[in-house]
């Protein structure tokens, strides 16, 4: 049978969350930790150079996580629940993860310095086996360097850090209220897109020396419950009926921090302005406009377009009145 080929980094949110997909789908594949020997003949074959790269059955090559697994949803074990109202806050929840959450895990990344220092030496130790260590640790100084610079880019800044920290702690005390039942996971007894979403940041961010310290303090039921999320292939298991306190508390974060966030954004982009700031989380967030973020919400907004008016109006009993965000312009 052939295999998917995956190429990532044990630091990278979205190599996680590849790999673990893969895993609970029980998808044959291989898993190989890129090397900058192999970057070239990686690489060549995607127009972004972000991973993980996946090389599929069919020959063809992609590294855009969240499409690549919807892609392939009729593969091996779903990772949607069938339910409407249920699939659409899964699509939501695994959004937030994948461009809200991640601001979090590259906040504490490099805003501290022991941080920094710890995940630029891992990740270059990864990237150049056999280097020895004084050179990991030169390369790393300029990764640290370059990563740092960037920050403010991306939304981590001072003025933005206990902002970006207080929603990110609100989230995990939600996820560690799922962790700890009814049911093992958001949508029911088997990982959805969501779970794994939310695994892949909160997995890298697991052995980073200040979030890891926090979440094994503050909520360290939901830290174990990342290995459970690592490898669910033998996890057997239904989805639930209907949407679980958790779920829909974290569908109030996304209604009111990450679809205004959506919203700031793509409203900056049509104004043609580099930048935008918004007021959430009770404070002010500014950074870069990004057009794949756009695209989130286009992507979101033709889901919610899928849907029923009584859908709807269920999703706006915990998202609130900013699903109206939601609706495409006429």
């Amino acid at each position: 049978m052939s295999a998917y080929e995956v190429y990532g980094a044990l630091g990278s949110p979205y190599s996680m969350k590849v790999r673990a997909a893969l895993r609970t789908k029980r998808l044959v594949h291989t898993w190989t930790g890129m090397t900058a020997i192999d970057r070239p003949s990686v690489m060549v074959h995607v127009k972004a150079p972000v991973i993980p790269v996946i090389k599929c059955p069919d020959g063809s090559w992609t590294n855009d996580s969240t499409p690549f697994l919807l892609s392939i949803e009729d593969q091996g074990r779903a990772l949607l629940p069938p339910d409407p109202v249920a699939r659409f806050a899964c699509l939501l929840l695994e959004d937030m993860a994948d461009e809200w959450f991640m601001k979090a895990m590259f906040h504490y990344r490099w805003a501290y310095a022991e941080d920094a220092t710890w995940v630029a030496n891992w990740l270059i130790y990864d990237n150049l086996p056999n280097a020895g260590r004084e050179q990991v640790e030169t390369v790393a100084a300029d990764i640290r360097a370059r990563q740092i610079s960037r920050m403010a880019m991306v939304g981590c800044t001072p003025q933005t850090g206990p902002l970006i920290e207080a929603s990110w702690k609100r989230c995990n005390r939600l996820l560690e209220a799922m962790a700890l039942g009814p049911t093992q996971f958001l949508f029911g007894e088997r990982p959805s897109l969501a779970d794994l979403g939310f695994y892949g940041q909160l997995k890298v961010m697991s052995t980073d020396p200040t979030p890891m310290a926090w979440l094994r303090a503050q909520t360290p039921y939901l830290y174990r419950w990342l290995d459970h999320c690592d490898d669910a292939s033998g996890i057997a298991g239904g989805w639930s009926d209907g949407l679980s306190d958790p779920v829909m508390a974290l569908l109030s974060v996304a209604g009111n921090t990450y679809l205004p966030f959506l919203q700031a954004n793509l409203v900056a982009l049509e104004a043609g302005e580099k930048a935008f700031n918004l007021k959430i989380e009770g404070g002010t967030y500014e950074q870069d406009a990004f057009g794949y973020q756009a695209k989130c919400l286009t992507n979101l907004r033709s889901a919610w377009a899928d849907l029923s008016d009584r859908e709807k109006e269920t999703l706006r009993t915990s998202i609130g009145d900013n699903t109206d965000m939601l609706h495409s312009p006429a």
